[in-house]
């Protein structure tokens, strides 16, 4: 037989009703009954036992039922014990009110149905079985609540320290480029004021980082508006049917010469000459660029980058991949968020404003592709890409034959945009 689950406590001044119920108790149902022989003796025990259901006789001496009900009903922590009163007199309408309104839920009349009383008895358990359940679910919903709001409060903070430090960090990538404007603006008009002959070279020169830093601008102000419209939901492809290996390509070899200028070999390399897929060339562009800048940003000289795209059927693969810095296992679950930098502002080596890699995932699942990400630290990163390839004509329109050199001349643009914030 299990252990006893219930505690019911039985209250009469005459031992014999005592004996008796509490035989009649225990052969038809599995619960601890403890005897109390009068009210005083009774509160003892409730101060001392956890009781679920009281049967209580009315008529004892010294304190009868009703005042220790009303007792048992004052307290907090009894108030909620169904109590069952007993008696052997007549059960009036006054009568009944006045232990209703105490806190009593039956009246049971002496002598005792046996039958009667178990199945009392048996129905108030099954309703404290039920309440216990109930508390239960309750509790747990209660601590399932405490613990999302707990992690939605730290979430909160999170983002609010991220995002503080977001601004911390756009503040600076505004305020650099800004100073290099207006310091190289007075060294020109310095230049300028200068009655001796103009030296050419050094105007140009000058000329040139002033240009760099309103590239600068440009991709951090094209960037923060792209991922803003994003978020709104007003951000639109421009679909049309690329060979993807041809815009990889392309892209590749323009960036060429940067790399060689940081002392980083870059090679590209494809399994297919030919990859269709329905894309917008110009967010293509600017997931390849991305990718690209970061491995040339992180990758020491004397390093290696690969580009590959690979046919994989249903999709077109494409994966940059280095051997730079790397980052650590802690900070691969927080490269794509938003307002998230693995390199602390005041610590990292390169410029950036923190939001690239999560623009470039929000471009990439806008075409309904993917991007992850492998790395091992001082060892190198991966990033690959996949874009589906197998839509329908009639999901995008065909792409109109372009000029090749204003389609040059605007590709090697937005490599100066995406490329500005690299220095040699």
């Amino acid at each position: 037989m299990q252990d006893p689950v219930y505690t019911i406590l039985i209250v009469d001044d005459n031992e014999n009703n005592l004996f008796s119920l509490r035989a009649l108790i225990e052969e038809h149902i599995n619960a601890n009954v403890i005897e109390a022989d009068s009210g005083e003796e009774a509160l003892k025990i409730l101060f001392k036992e956890r009781v679920d259901l009281i049967i209580l006789d009315i008529q004892m001496e010294g304190m009868d039922g009703f005042e220790l009900a009303s007792i048992i009903k004052k307290r907090r922590m009894t108030s909620s014990i169904p109590i069952v009163f007993l008696t052997a007199s007549y059960i009036g309408d006054e009568f009944q009110r006045r232990g209703f309104e105490i806190g009593a839920v039956d009246y049971l009349t002496k002598p005792i149905d046996e039958y009667q009383l178990i199945n009392r008895i048996n129905v108030y358990l099954k309703l404290i079985e039920k309440e216990r359940t109930m508390n239960v679910i309750l509790e747990k919903r209660v601590r399932e609540q405490t613990e999302e709001l707990r992690a939605a409060k730290e979430a909160a903070e999170a983002a609010n320290e991220a995002k503080s430090i977001f601004l911390a960090n756009i503040s600076h990538e505004l305020r650099t480029p800004l100073n290099i404007l207006y310091s190289t603006t007075q060294i020109i008009n310095s230049y300028l004021n200068d009655d001796q002959a103009l030296d050419r070279e050094k105007i140009r020169s000058k000329i040139a980082m002033q240009q760099q830093n309103c590239y600068r601008l440009l991709r951090l102000v094209n960037n923060l508006i792209d991922i803003t419209k994003i978020d709104s939901g007003y951000f639109e492809l421009q679909l049309s049917r690329y060979n993807i290996v041809e815009i990889v390509e392309n892209i590749t070899l323009l960036v060429v010469e940067y790399a060689r200028n940081k002392g980083v070999s870059l090679i590209f390399d494809t399994d297919v000459e030919e990859k269709f897929a329905f894309c917008d060339q110009s967010a293509m562009e600017r997931i390849i660029l991305n990718l690209l800048s970061n491995a040339i940003k992180f990758t020491p000289r004397g390093g290696t980058i690969k580009v590959e795209v690979k046919d994989c059927g249903k999709t077109a693969q494409i994966s940059v991949k280095d051997t730079g810095i790397g980052i650590t296992e802690d900070k691969l679950e927080v490269i794509f968020e938003r307002f998230k930098q693995v390199d602390n502002l005041l610590t990292r080596k390169n410029e950036g404003s923190g939001i690239g890699l999560s623009l470039v995932k929000s471009l990439v699942e806008l075409h309904g592709g993917s991007i992850k990400v492998k790395s091992e630290y001082n060892k190198g990163s991966e990033f690959i890409v996949e874009i589906p390839a197998g839509l329908k004509d009639s999901d995008a329109q065909q792409a109109d034959v372009p000029d090749r050199k204003e389609e040059c001349e605007k590709m090697h643009h937005n490599v100066h945009i995406e490329f500005s914030d690299i220095y040699y």
